[in-house]
Order: structure tokens, then C-alpha cells, then sequence
């Protein structure tokens, strides 16, 4: 089994190296193959060039994708995923998380181990469990993030899921693989942050098994501005919860016909993708 870290990355040369180090100090402590997937958005900076500098003298596994220029968080997500079915194998996991240092990579294990214990699909990062924290956040994003999973919660539940904004999620890769047999190309149609929930949204129709394990966010950490278009989020939020409440019923009758052919399903080639 190895473990797969996605990074998208755009202009984050300044936590690199604090963020690479704590990964380092993570598989000493554990024992444990991580390989990170960075995939550099079009960076402006020296993110890509830190990245290969400092997992070569940290010593730790490295696969740097780059876009030629910045196409969004959805799209780094589609094409970490991608990334990670061509170089991973059956019983391997994926976790994706931020790239700026804010979110502990030493929830992992946690997350790993609580994922194997209760056979889940998907293990997510909250902050909205007992023993969560968030630390350096302003009012205004966190009553937003805070208003989305109450508005997702009501209308549009997501069993297992509270934390419906945070990218901090663990996947195994029999899942990831359904994923995309059931959706191809179609997976990631958002470009920027409403792609996780559009994301949880999707994976709802193929009923996973979801786990939330509390977290500890230090955005006080975090070394540059947020990238977070806020306007443009809460428009596309908003009409992702429309999408999904006039598209429920039809989801769910695809999501039958695909489970009683899925063993004649054939994954798309994901290296043909763009």
C-alpha cells in the first residue's frame, strides 16, 4: 500500500519547504511511502523548482505536474486524479489537501487508520466535528463555509458529511476508480473552489462509505492571501445546490443502471486526457 498526497499549487514557493518538511518528518515517524503529486497551476513564482529541490534534499517521493498556465482548482483536481490512476496501484490511497501549510499532514494517519477500521470510502478532514479548530480565519469565511454546510446539510445531505467546503480528504482508490468509470471527462466541470463540493455531490450518487475525522486548521500559517474569488464561489455554490435538487432523482436511476453494468464498464484512458 502507498500513499498518495495531491498538492495543487499555484504561487506557493513560501510554504513549500515547511509544508515538505513536516512530510518528511511524517514518513520517519510512521514508516510510511508517501509520494507527493504536485500539480504546479501556473505558477508565477518558484514553486515548481522548490518542489523538486526540496523533495530531493528531504529525500521524499515526488511527481511534479504544471500547467502552462492557471486554470483553477478544478482543473489541478482533475488532473491530479488523473495523475494518481496512472501511477498508482489497486489498495493505494489518495489524499488531497492545500498546498499553503494551513491543514496538518499528521492527520493522515488518523484518517488512514479510521478509513481501514471502518472500510470507507472516503475519509474527510472537518471542522465541524467535536475536537475541530480554526485558527486565523476571518468572521466573514468562516461564517460562509459555516452557512454552506448548513445549506448543503438541509438540502441537498450528504450522508456522513458536515464539512462540505474542505479539500482535506482521503479516498481509496477502488472509489477514485468508480469515479471514473461512472463520470469519465465529466468528473470535474467546476474550475475553482465549488469543485470539492461539487465533487461530494457526485460521489453521493455511487452511495460511499464517508468518514469525518475532526480537524485543527492553522490558517494563521498560511505565508499569502487567500486565492478565493469569494463572489464568484458563492454564485457557483449556489448553483451547484440548484443543479443537484433538480437533478436528484435522475442521479439516482443513472446511478442504478450503472451499478447492474459495472462489470461491463470501460475506464476511459486517462492519459489521452487534456
Amino acid at each position: 500500500m502507498s500513499l498518495f498526497v495531491l498538492l495543487p499549487a499555484y504561487n506557493e514557493q513560501e510554504s513549500i519547504r515547511p509544508l515538505f518538511k513536516r512530510f518528511q518528518t511524517l514518513q520517519q515517524m510512521f514508516n510510511m511511502e508517501i509520494e507527493l503529486i504536485l500539480v504546479d497551476d501556473g505558477s508565477s513564482d518558484t514553486t515548481a523548482q522548490t518542489a523538486l529541490e526540496e523533495s530531493q534534499s528531504l529525500g521524499i517521493l515526488l511527481k511534479l505536474v504544471q500547467h502552462p498556465k492557471n486554470a483553477g482548482l478544478g482543473q489541478a483536481i482533475k488532473t491530479g486524479f488523473a495523475t494518481f490512476l496512472e501511477i498508482s496501484q489497486e489498495g493505494d490511497f489518495l489524499a488531497a489537501m492545500d498546498c499553503d501549510n494551513t491543514q496538518p499532514p499528521e492527520l493522515l494517519i488518523k484518517m488512514y487508520d479510521t478509513m481501514i477500521a471502518g472500510s470507507y470510502d472516503i475519509a474527510i478532514a472537518s471542522r465541524y466535528r467535536k475536537g475541530s479548530k480554526v485558527i486565523g480565519l476571518s468572521t466573514f469565511r468562516e461564517l460562509m463555509s459555516y452557512g454552506a454546510s448548513w445549506l448543503f446539510r438541509i438540502a441537498a445531505r450528504v450522508p456522513g458529511v458536515r464539512d462540505y467546503t474542505c479539500g482535506y480528504r482521503l479516498y481509496n482508490r477502488t472509489f477514485v476508480t468508480t469515479l471514473d468509470m461512472y463520470y469519465g471527462d465529466s468528473l470535474f466541470t467546476e474550475s475553482g473552489f465549488a469543485c470539492m463540493i461539487d465533487l461530494l455531490l457526485k460521489a453521493k450518487v455511487l452511495k460511499p462509505k464517508i468518514i469525518e475525522v475532526p480537524m485543527v486548521l492553522r490558517y494563521d500559517q498560511k505565508p499569502t492571501a487567500s486565492k478565493m474569488k469569494i463572489i464568484k464561489t458563492i454564485t457557483r455554490i449556489l448553483k451547484l445546490l440548484l443543479k443537484n435538487l433538480s437533478f436528484t432523482g435522475q442521479t439516482s436511476n443513472l446511478a442504478q443502471t450503472f451499478n447492474e453494468q459495472e462489470t461491463t464498464k470501460i475506464p476511459l484512458k486517462i492519459a489521452n486526457r487534456k
